[in-house]
């Protein structure tokens, strides 16, 4: 009450002209045009309702007047909820929170809510006001966003978060039981020339066809996820032993290797199988996991079409593997690698707003390696540490030069593995080659894929401090792995990168356009930047634009050039 006391004093003392009656008559006007309002006496009784509150609820002041708020209970929460709600206020407290409350109508509403009691002399409430916004958009946006977490969006399965988690848990169930189960791994062979050849909607079909016949045989009584690209996996319940699992993956094939009708043409698809048992071959979940990928390895390696069980003893590395390993370790020692960089540009105006340096390999013997072949080697083998340390090294030698030259101030992205945020010196690491290379922190971004973020505060901590230093941090990637609306608020990162996958279509496809209005919606909400991946054509750039996306990147403005190439295209916008 003196809180409330003070206010009108200090408007009195601003503006003398108007009576303390004016004033709150001024505030409650302008609570009423701004927000739903209810009255009720201690009883819960409504005595009070605006016209915001009608028009949501459906109901009219006369229906809603004498009653309590039990007439736009959904359902939705426990009793238990409610119970608190009242042994807050009734302890004079003022109560927040979200309540889903339904309409005259049935449907379904979200209101952001605070419940402020009025006190009398001896300090107890008499009524209640509640004070309300409609937050049913983001609620929404949550729902689309969470199921963007956990569901492979072309073909419905879980996606590898997911996965891994039902896989998880299946095996406690089998440990219980005492009973064997089969991971399998499956790999569409040579999905990447369908691609290339017919384009990607017909890769696009032929995985969303596989992913409803392996439904179709594998029915309800498994788990199935879509890892990758072309990658799925499956387990088998109540496994005899590596015999029966085999002769069980191999129906599963013989079923799904049937001809798909694409284009009037028929496409027989490959497939590669690998398996590994529980617990025979590994008792815990993830080294199981491991296990099935060296043996599809190894049936990819004789050419694919095949079945492999894993085998103990199994030579982790082929040949090829260990060649390519080699080379790398060398290259990265020798610095035989260089950097691309693809512009970032400004949706609105097509003004140059950032770069992304792309590291490029192209040796002497074995010719041009793409990132995603030596990549995922480098990770495993930590050649990644040395590496990304070269990347960030040349990515700020060229900022600088950038920076020298005069041109308009815009951030360098570079890509960090989560193994690399895990070395102990990565922060001095950092600190060190800025140092070095003497660029300022307001030119240099630091991409990191959304698994860096998952489930690790640890990791979160060293994102803060990265950022602490003047660098900003993007998402790469979005939309393909762990968000969640309520992480989404407390992510440590300034940009989130919309991955190409949902930009590809989006001129085709509703629910990609509906995808990304919900990612724009709720980044807004919590103040980050949004960036789309992978823009090709003039009418995506429009459609991200109308959306509400500010930025974009991809072949359309420029694909990965170098240095040069890259100085030309800012050259133009001079």
């Amino acid at each position: 009450m003196q809180e409330n006391n003070k206010m009108i004093k200090d408007l009195i003392r601003h503006d003398g002209s108007h009576s303390p009656e004016k004033m709150l008559r001024d505030i409650a006007y302008a609570l009423d045009q701004s927000a739903i309002v209810a009255i009720t006496d201690r009883t819960g009784k409504i005595v009070y309702v605006n016209e915001l509150f009608t028009k949501i609820a459906q109901y009219s002041v006369e229906e809603l007047v004498g009653v309590d708020h039990r007439i736009i209970n959904s359902g939705f929460h426990p009793s238990s909820f409610f119970k608190e709600i009242w042994a807050t206020i009734g302890r004079g407290n003022t109560w927040h929170g979200e309540i889903c409350n339904k309409a005259k109508d049935g449907s379904f509403y979200w209101v952001d809510t605070t419940i402020v009691p009025f006190l009398n002399d001896n300090g107890k409430p008499y009524q209640y006001i509640s004070i309300r916004y409609d937050i049913t958009k983001n609620k929404e946006s949550e729902r689309m966003i969470r199921d963007l977490a956990y569901n492979d969006q072309l073909t419905s399965l879980p996606n590898r978060t997911s996965f891994r988690k039902m896989f998880y848990q299946e095996i406690e169930v089998a440990k219980k039981q005492g009973t064997n189960r089969a991971f399998v791994y499956m790999n569409v062979d040579r999905l990447r020339y369908v691609n290339d050849s017919l384009g990607h909607e017909v890769g696009d079909y032929i995985l969303s066809v596989i992913a409803k016949r392996l439904k179709t045989i594998l029915k309800d009584k498994t788990i199935i996820g879509r890892l990758s690209g072309d990658e799925f996996a499956f387990i088998l319940l109540e496994i005899l032993d590596t015999k029966h699992a085999e002769e069980l993956t191999k129906e599963v094939q013989k079923y799904i290797e049937e001809p798909i009708e694409v284009k009037d043409q028929m496409h027989t698809p490959s497939l590669s199988f690998g398996i590994a048992l529980y617990p025979e071959h590994a008792k815990k979940p993830a080294e199981l996991a491991m296990k099935a990928e060296k043996a599809l390895s190894i049936a990819r390696a004789h050419g694919g079409g095949g079945c492999e069980m894993y085998q103990h003893g199994t030579a982790s590395k082929t040949l090829d593997r260990i060649l390519l390993e080699n080379e790398l370790r060398k290259s990265v020692h020798l610095g035989h690698l260089h950097l691309d960089y693809q512009p970032k540009v400004n949706l609105k105006t097509g003004q140059l707003v950032g770069v992304e340096a792309l590291v490029r390999w192209n040796h002497p013997d074995l010719g041009r390696i793409p990132p995603d072949k030596f990549i995922p080697v480098a990770e495993e083998t930590k050649i990644i540490i040395p590496l990304g340390e070269w990347v960030l090294r040349e990515a700020c030698r060229q900022a600088k030069k950038w920076q020298a030259s005069g041109y308009s101030p815009f951030r360098v992205a570079v890509n960090m593995s989560a193994i690399q945020l895990e070395e102990p010196t990565i922060l001095h690491t950092i600190k060190t080659i800025l140092d070095e290379t003497g660029v300022t922190t307001d030119f240099i971004e630091i991409e990191l894929t959304e698994s860096a973020f998952a489930d690790r505060e640890d990791m979160q901590d060293i994102i803060r401090e990265i950022r602490a230093l003047g660098i900003t941090v993007s998402i790469d990637d979005f939309g393909t792995g762990y968000s969640t609306f309520s992480y989404i608020k407390e992510l440590p990162a300034d940009t989130i990168k919309i991955d190409m996958s949902f930009v590809r279509d989006i001129h085709l496809n509703e629910d990609s356009r509906a995808i990304v209005k919900a990612i724009v919606t709720l980044a807004d909400t919590v103040g980050l930047n949004v960036i789309a991946e992978g823009v090709e054509y003039e009418e995506q750039a429009v459609i991200l634009m109308n959306l509400g996306c500010r930025e974009g990147q991809g072949y359309y403005y420029s694909k990965p050039t170098s240095p040069d190439a890259c100085e030309q295209f800012m050259r133009k916008q001079l």
